[in-house]
C-alpha cells in the first residue's frame, strides 16, 4: 500500500497493478470471442457500413454514387460527401458488396469490394472504395507516383484469401494458425495493412509488444485513418507508459471511430495516468455510455478521479458498481477494502483551508 500522503486510488490503475492486468484482459478476451465492444449499442442501431472513396490520382472522391447491396435482396446508394467519405446505418448483419461511380467522370469505374460483418469492430465496417480508369486509359496517371488507396485496391488473391482464413482461425481461437495466415498475408503483400494491424493484436496476447508496435506503426504508416492500428499502438504505448503519445492515437482513434467503447476505455486511462483528470473523466463516461458492461471497468478508473477531487463518497459508488457487474473480478477483495476506506473519509469532517 501506498503511505498516506498519497490516495489509495493510485493503486488502483497504474500498470504492474490488478486494474491494468484486467484491462490487458478485455482487449484479449475481445479479440479472441469476437465481442463487440459495444455491445449494448449494436443490435439497437444494427450495423454502420462506412468508408473513403477514393479517385484514381488518391484524392478523395466528392459528391460520387456509392451503392450497396446484399445477397438477398438489399439495395441502397448514397453519396459521398466533400472529404470522398460515406456512410450506410442501420444494416443487418452479413455480406455486403459496395461499389462506386463518378458522374463528372463517367469512365471511371470501381471493382466490387466486399465484405461483411464478422470483420466489424463493435458494430462498425469500414470498406474503402477505388475509383480506376480503363487499363487502356493513362491521361490521368501520374507516373512514379504510387498512392496506398490505389495499390489496396489490388490485394492478390493468395494474400486475401490467407487473411480471410486468418480472420475464421482466430475466432475459432486458433491462435498459432491465424498467426501463420496472417504473416503469409502481409509475405504475399506487405501494404496489407488489415493483416499487419491483425498479427499485431495476437502478438500482443503473447506479450511480444516490440513486434505488435511495429506491426501496427507499419499499418498506421500505410493508413493514417485505420481506427483499429492507431487504438493498437496507442495499447502498446500504454504499457509502455508512453501516455502522451498514445494519447495522441486513441485521439485520432477516437475521432474515426467514436461508436467504440474500448478507444474511449484506454483513452481515460492514458489521461488519467497523465493527471488529466477531467479530460479522463469525460473519455471514461463516455466508455460506459457505449459500452456499460464491456467498458465496466471505466467504473474503477472513475473512481480514482473522484477520490482525486475529495468525492469520496461518489468514488466508493463507483467500484461498488464495478463489483455488482463484475463480482468475481481478480482484485475484488482490493476493490471491497479500498471502496470502505473511501466511504469511512467520506464521512470523516473536512478539514478547512
Amino acid at each position: 500500500m501506498s503511505d498516506s500522503s498519497v490516495l489509495p486510488a493510485t493503486l488502483v490503475c497504474r500498470p504492474g497493478h490488478w486494474s491494468f492486468v484486467l484491462l490487458c484482459l478485455i482487449w484479449s478476451a475481445l479479440l479472441f470471442t469476437g465481442a463487440p465492444v459495444a455491445a449494448g449499442v449494436v443490435w439497437q442501431g444494427g450495423f454502420v457500413v462506412f468508408g473513403r472513396v477514393a479517385l484514381p490520382d488518391g484524392k478523395p472522391a466528392t459528391r460520387v454514387r456509392v451503392f450497396i447491396e446484399t445477397l438477398n435482396g438489399l439495395k441502397r446508394e448514397t453519396l459521398s460527401d466533400d472529404q470522398g467519405n460515406y456512410e450506410f446505418r442501420g444494416l443487418g448483419a452479413g455480406r455486403y458488396r459496395l461499389s462506386a461511380t463518378n458522374p463528372e467522370e463517367p469512365r471511371q469505374f470501381s471493382e466490387p469490394a466486399e465484405s461483411d460483418t464478422t470483420r466489424a469492430f463493435a458494430n462498425r465496417l469500414q470498406v474503402n472504395i477505388y475509383l480506376r480508369l480503363p487499363h487502356d486509359d493513362k491521361r490521368e496517371a501520374r507516373p512514379g507516383t504510387i498512392h496506398v488507396a490505389e495499390v489496396a485496391q489490388n490485394i492478390p488473391k493468395p494474400a486475401r484469401k490467407a487473411y480471410e482464413q486468418g480472420l475464421r482461425l482466430q475466432k475459432e481461437n486458433q491462435a498459432d494458425q491465424a498467426l501463420a495466415q496472417f504473416s503469409q498475408a502481409i509475405e504475399l503483400y506487405p501494404a496489407y495493412f488489415q493483416a499487419l494491424t491483425e498479427r499485431a493484436n495476437l502478438l500482443m496476447t503473447r506479450n511480444r509488444l516490440a513486434e505488435a508496435e511495429t506491426d501496427f506503426g507499419q499499418a498506421v504508416q500505410l493508413n493514417g485513418k485505420y481506427a483499429p492500428a492507431l487504438r493498437g499502438i496507442g495499447y502498446c504505448q500504454i504499457q509502455q507508459r508512453k501516455f502522451e503519445a498514445a494519447v495522441d492515437n486513441l485521439e485520432k482513434a477516437v475521432s474515426l471511430e467514436p461508436q467504440v467503447a474500448l478507444s474511449h476505455l484506454l483513452l481515460g486511462y492514458a489521461r488519467l495516468s497523465l493527471n488529466q483528470y477531467e479530460q479522463a473523466k469525460q473519455a471514461l463516461q463516455q466508455a460506459l455510455k457505449l459500452g456499460p458492461e464491456s467498458a465496466a471497468r471505466a467504473h474503477v478508473y472513475l473512481g480514482e478521479v473522484l477520490a482525486h477531487e475529495q468525492k469520496f463518497r461518489e468514488a466508493a459508488d463507483e467500484l461498488r458498481q464495478y463489483l455488482k457487474l463484475k463480482p468475481d473480478a481478480a482484485d475484488a477483495a482490493h476493490l471491497k477494502a479500498l471502496e470502505s476506506e473511501w466511504r469511512a473519509r467520506s464521512k470523516a469532517p473536512q478539514k478547512q483551508p
